[in-house]
């Protein structure tokens, strides 16, 4: 087992004063560690006071709460409404250390008339025993990869000589190491390239069995955490950060997993691993957390690589908390990014804002997060919109193949995210629909005129670009939870094999029909 829960029940109940369509609250499970802080958002349709007269059950014994208010309502709700308020709350739960392990059903009673219910989840965990190699790819598919190589799949071998004769699989390949990183220039591009190089490296390492590769992918990872000394600089730094995060660990994984030697020890020596491993925390996790924005318009294709970053490391540096970290941004996430029509009128905020930053202009204005889509439109049909669709849908790419990525990691480990609900619909539902929507656009070019009542957004749709296709989304939809994505295959059949670029790296090669 990957963690140890021992089930406690509870009746799940949400008592408010407003209608049982009216009330959201996101995500439905969080999970945490002893000692820990739960956070979940509560959102209302309309202007209801439900930080009045509510009292919670069925939390462990001793773990306390409370419910704090966003925008100009102060964190103790005690401001009436302001004209540019949004009845959105976040709901903080406290873990005392000795709480007992288990799933925790949480009531919230409130004394308001036209009382309703619903149900959400706190599930409390040991510290998790990783599965290795499990991030992205495990050793059953790794090993399928190779067998169907062997089987001669003409189009898994067209996507490993793309692999192999590019430059990151040149078995001369050298890494280019710098002590400070500015995002903005060559030293960001080439953190960036030399992650993908390891990766590349280490999956040639696995496939062909020549140690070139791997002993390849040690010299690139070993001359990065033994130069890289300062965070990352420049306007892009949290973006480099999120997507080498995922990255990295990807290839450190496959090393030390798969290369060893003869006593079963890993090749890449303990001291190498070490030294990695803390590069990793320090600039990417400690980076981020500690000095990220707590307000604005960062796409959601970012903070969806974050979460996956924080997914990917936790598992390589085998930290619970990390881990954790990243599947809470990645359920709070999916709803931040693609909307369905059966979530309501008012859409999810960001997980990165403070809670005085959220309001109506920043989350719904054309300016703001959401970019003034409107979520009434017949468009939209039953949902998919992206918050990134009247961005450009290349940008929408990167952002469902970065929650695909976080995905599969967590689902390696034992976190099957795909089948848990978000207000309602099933995730992979949610995910299908994200795709579909926005794949239709590459697919009918008639639905991107600004006159087509395909198109929410009130002007051209841009296309704009992406070496990504959604491969690994693919898969864990149609091969693991059987749903139709005609659109999709339709739109990734014409560019297999995938090449490889920032995150999306030899999609085909890894997970081409790999159940």
């Amino acid at each position: 087992m990957l963690m140890r829960l021992i089930l406690i029940s509870a009746i799940v109940l949400v008592t408010l004063n407003v209608q049982a369509s009216m009330i959201k609250i996101i995500p439905s499970t969080v999970t945490v560690m002893q000692g820990s802080e739960a956070k979940y958002y509560l959102l209302a349709q309309e202007k209801d006071d439900v930080s009045k007269n509510i009292s919670l059950h069925g939390l462990p014994e001793g773990a306390t709460w409370s419910l704090v208010c966003t925008g100009t309502r102060g964190d103790n709700c005690k401001n009436d409404y302001g004209s540019n308020d949004l009845p959105i709350f976040t709901l903080n739960v406290s873990i005392p250390p000795t709480t007992k392990n288990g799933n925790y059903n949480i009531e919230i009673q409130s004394n308001l008339k036209n009382s309703i219910t619903q149900s959400f989840k706190l599930q409390v965990v040991e510290p998790i025993k990783f599965s290795h190699p499990g991030i992205l790819l495990n050793a059953e598919m790794l090993a399928n990869i190779k067998n169907t190589l062997l089987e001669k799949d003409s189009m898994r071998y067209k996507a490993l000589l793309s692999a192999k004769n590019s430059t990151y699989g040149n078995l001369n390949y050298k890494p280019h190491p710098h002590s400070s990183i500015n995002s903005d220039d060559q030293t960001g591009v080439d953190y960036r390239e030399d992650a993908i190089a390891a990766y590349t490296q280490g999956l040639l390492w696995y496939i062909t069995d020549d140690n070139r590769y791997a002993d390849n992918a040690i010299a690139i990872m070993n001359a990065w955490s033994q130069t890289l000394n300062s965070n990352l600089q420049g306007a892009n730094r949290f973006n480099l950060a999120a997507w080498s995060g995922d990255v990295w660990p990807r290839a450190a994984e496959i090393i030390r997993s798969t290369y060893l030697n003869s006593q079963g020890i890993s090749v890449w020596s303990s001291s190498d691993i070490n030294n990695f491993s803390q590069m990793l925390k320090k600039y990417t996790i400690e980076f981020i957390e500690k000095n990220y924005f707590t307000s604005g318009n960062y796409g959601g294709n970012l903070l969806s690589s974050q979460a996956t970053a924080f997914i990917n490391i936790g598992i390589f540096n085998n930290d619970t908390k990390t881990f954790l970290e990243g599947v809470d941004k990645w359920r709070k996430m999916l709803p931040a990014y693609i909307y369905m029509k059966n979530d309501g009128t008012l859409p999810m905020p960001p997980y990165f804002w403070r809670n005085s930053y959220i309001s109506s202009t920043s989350l719904l204005s054309t300016a703001g997060y959401w970019r003034g889509q409107q979520f009434n439109s017949s468009s939209i049909g039953e949902g998919g919109l992206s918050q990134e669709t009247c961005r450009d849908i290349g940008h929408v790419i990167w952002g469902l193949s970065a929650l695909a990525n976080g995905l599969e990691s967590a689902r390696i480990q034992g976190y099957n995210l795909s089948k848990e609900e978000t207000l309602g619909t099933v995730n992979a539902v949610r995910l299908k629909y994200g795709s579909e929507y926005n794949t239709n656009f590459y697919d009918d070019k008639s639905a991107i005129q600004p006159d087509s009542v395909n198109n929410p957004c009130g002007k051209k749709i841009d296309l704009g670009s992406s070496v990504g296709k959604g491969e690994v989304l693919l898969d864990e939809l149609t091969n693991r939870n059987q749903l139709a994505l005609p659109n999709s295959e339709l739109f990734i059949k014409g560019f297999r094999p995938t090449g490889a670029s920032y995150f999306m790296i030899w999609e085909t090669l890894t997970h081409y029909q790999n159940p």
